[in-house]
């Protein structure tokens, strides 16, 4: 039975066709033989204007799509638990500001700012904000 959309994620889904309303070249664009730069700083910023910050503990934005590659920037509240899941492909999370508990194989992490984690895909991890914090995901691989 599929659970009912949250009001949370309604506006994280909006806030994300706004983003790629605005940004129509990154989608896709690496597909196309072309580069993108993006300013996380400003994404950051900009990300926390939103309606979807202000009303839940999470929001986030695909930076970057393209064939075989998903960059996306995660915003995270502090207390805000991504419960535990795996991917089709490997992926690196990279802490750009706050501190994480990053879970794998049933070992906690603490990961802070400037620092990556990597995993391979099918692997079982969750995340915890133990500050408010920015992410940057990358999911690449074959088996997108």
């Amino acid at each position: 039975m599929a659970q009912p959309t949250k009001d949370s994620d309604r506006a994280r889904q909006a806030d994300q066709a706004t983003h790629h309303a605005r940004h129509p070249h990154n989608e896709n664009f690496l597909a196309q033989g072309g580069s993108v730069v993006v300013d996380i700083r400003s994404e950051i910023a900009r990300l926390k204007t939103e309606p979807a910050w202000a009303s839940g503990d999470r929001h986030g934005s695909s930076l970057v799509k393209g064939d075989g590659i998903n960059v996306a920037l995660l915003m995270l509240k502090k207390g805000a638990k991504m419960q535990e899941h795996h991917t089709r492909a490997p992926i690196s999370v990279q802490v750009i500001e706050g501190r994480i508990n990053f879970i794998a194989h049933g070992k906690p992490q603490m990961v802070s700012a400037g620092a990556i984690v990597a995993l391979d895909r099918g692997i079982e991890h969750s995340i915890e904000a133990v500050e408010e914090s920015a992410l940057v995901l990358t999911v690449g691989g074959e088996q997108m």
